[in-house]
């Protein structure tokens, strides 16, 4: 995603926020999805292949797991992407 598609998405849903909560609630959702990209991109280098791609390779994901991460801003639920073999 570039830049400019990343700022015209930032300034379409910041129109919606009207109170300091709203804020909160849209931080927090930014948050989440970004940890849980990185660790799927993380999980994929681990692995050496991506989600739903062919693999010989003897280690596979193996679902995910619900973990609470606390911020500055409060906590919220994160699904971290996990391995059969615990290695990640």
């Amino acid at each position: 995603m570039k830049k400019e598609e990343i700022e015209a998405f930032a300034l379409k849903a910041a129109k919606g926020l009207k109170t300091q909560k709203d804020l909160l609630d849209f931080t927090q959702v930014l948050t989440k999805i970004t940890v849980e990209a990185a660790l799927n991109a993380e999980l994929d280098e681990h692995l050496g292949y991506e989600k739903n791609q062919k693999s010989e390779v003897e280690n596979y994901r193996n679902g995910c797991s619900l973990k609470t991460l606390k911020t500055e801003d409060g906590q919220f639920e994160l699904s971290t992407p996990r391995d059969r073999n615990g290695t990640f």
